[in-house]
């Protein structure tokens, strides 16, 4: 590439802190149904008493993936006073007291814990899917789904089923596994949030991937 006058860069740490941020606002918004209230009130309706959302604090956020984009969530949360229990094969112990975060080992033990699962890992054979029925029936009832990292990881069809039967109470979608995503059986569900795979689109992180 240098031969041909092509300037090549790898920019990992670019966008991670607007992705961490994406993820921290798809949960927000999920939890308080501000998608749909948005939409109500524009449309002239004043549904105070339809959209009872769920607190954040307090709560257990689950982590799978703590990497780059994934310390920087965990952050963020804890600053909403959240109890963060995190998934990471490639976690150590020492570095997870170090974020004042609780290692589960196993992902039996890690589902039942949660209240709010975001995911920040590659798509991988290991991940693929790794969010599915199985998992679901495991978790809380009423538990809420992010996914700011790849569309794949979260089985589409599976989310769509425990959204639909209450076992999952919102979810936040950034990405899909066919993207352009243009139409999809999640876009019916009103506790559906969805966002057109804006994880690193802000000024600022476009200018930190050009500059790096």
């Amino acid at each position: 590439a240098s031969k041909q006058g092509v300037i090549v860069m790898n920019a990992p740490f670019g966008n991670s802190v607007t992705t961490a941020e994406h993820t921290v606002a798809l949960a927000l918004a999920a939890s308080r149904h501000i998608a749909s209230a948005t939409a109500s009130t524009k449309a002239g309706k004043w549904e105070k008493n339809r959209f009872m959302g769920r607190e954040l604090g307090g709560k257990t956020l689950g982590i799978i993936g703590t990497g780059n984009i994934g310390s920087l969530v965990v952050e963020r949360f804890q600053g909403l006073k959240m109890h963060v229990v995190a998934y990471d094969p490639f976690l150590s112990r020492q570095r997870s007291e170090e974020m004042g975060v609780e290692l589960i080992a196993n992902l039996d033990d890690f589902w039942p814990r949660i209240d709010l699962l975001t995911v920040h890992t590659p798509l991988t054979q290991q991940t693929r899917h790794i969010v599915n029925a199985a998992a679901f029936a495991r978790m809380k009832r009423g538990v809420i789904i992010v996914n700011c990292a790849r569309g794949g990881i979260i089985e589409e069809g599976a989310l769509y089923d425990a959204l639909k039967s209450g076992q999952v109470f919102a979810a936040a979608l950034d990405v899909f596994e066919k993207e352009p995503a243009v139409s999809h059986p999640l876009f019916e569900l009103e506790n559906v949030v969805c966002t057109p795979h804006l994880g690193a689109s802000t000024v600022e992180a476009q200018e930190n991937v050009a500059v790096q």
